[in-house]
């Protein structure tokens, strides 16, 4: 594994790490969920590039080793799509020397791809717990949660103490902006939206590629298949499928929001890299 710094087009440097391969076929970038640090998929990482296929993990700024990468409040999620993302995907490229690209996004990174202005270099995604985060598209007891969460607890936190806590809604430390905008995405109908309310779509419609979006059964809180199912609507003009996985079809305890980047599910690494092999080089 090898460090490195990743350089932004506004100019913030990130915390990154590459993950190389020896006769690579293609290349990886993973994106991180909310509020957590690269080094949770570095296992992940790992056996990816013992598979043939480059591998960059980041944290965006705010969190992890990029915490101080940028003034507190002068960023928002839109900020870690539109330049974070988008500065792991060049740098992917680039350290690759061109070979195919895919993102393998956990929840928010899966998201994120269709705000990246260079979506186009990617070409499949696999996202993991990858949903809309529109509240509505809960059920029961966890749709008053979700609705309770995003109306009432993360503006008041966020008001009252600023950064949410490690550990409330993510491994780190959440930024204050972050916080308040998530919430705000999450009350409204059309999920990522601008300030004036107007749907973010164009990047979503502009990307062609492959998609293949997993449900975990035993995510309910986080990842329910209705969040899953319309997040895939958005990627308008790209070949995408739902599926749906149990702890027991990977050999897993459990799974939840988290567990897929365990080791404990490597039977599901194995699936996913599969999949990206037949996609990314079908003749390997």
């Amino acid at each position: 594994m090898q460090e490195f710094s990743l350089k932004c087009a506004d100019g913030a440097a990130l915390a990154a790490d590459w993950y190389p391969a020896q006769d690579a076929v293609a290349a990886v970038v993973i994106g991180a969920a909310t509020g957590v640090r690269k080094r949770f998929y570095g296992d992940l990482a790992q056996h990816l590039a013992a598979r043939e296929l480059h591998a960059l993990t980041f944290d965006y700024r705010g969190i992890g080793a990029s915490r101080d990468a940028a003034p507190a409040g002068s960023f928002d999620m839109r900020t870690w799509a539109e330049q974070d993302l988008a500065a792991a995907i060049d740098a992917a490229t680039q350290r690759s020397y061109g070979l195919p690209l895919a993102l393998i996004g956990h929840s928010f990174g899966g998201q994120a791809l269709g705000l990246a202005p260079n979506n186009e270099a990617v070409s499949a995604l696999v996202g993991i717990s990858a949903q809309s985060g529109h509240w509505r598209n809960w059920r029961g007891i966890h749709k008053l949660k979700m609705w309770a969460t995003m109306h009432v607890v993360l503006p008041t936190v966020s008001a009252i103490v600023g950064d949410l806590p490690a550990g409330m809604m993510g491994k780190d430390p959440l930024p204050k902006r972050i916080a308040r905008q998530w919430a705000g995405w999450c009350r409204g109908p059309h999920y990522m939206h601008d300030a004036g309310g107007k749907p973010l779509r164009d990047g979503f419609s502009r990307w062609r590629g492959a998609a293949r979006l997993y449900h975990l059964t035993d995510d309910p809180m986080y990842g329910p298949r209705p969040a899953v199912e319309e997040l895939a609507s958005f990627y308008a003009n790209a070949d995408v499928e739902v599926l749906s996985r149990s702890p027991a079809d990977w050999g897993a305890d459990k799974l939840e929001h988290f567990g897929f980047f365990r080791a404990q599910a490597k039977a599901g690494w194995d699936e996913v890299i599969g999949w990206l092999h037949a996609q990314l080089a079908p003749n390997s």
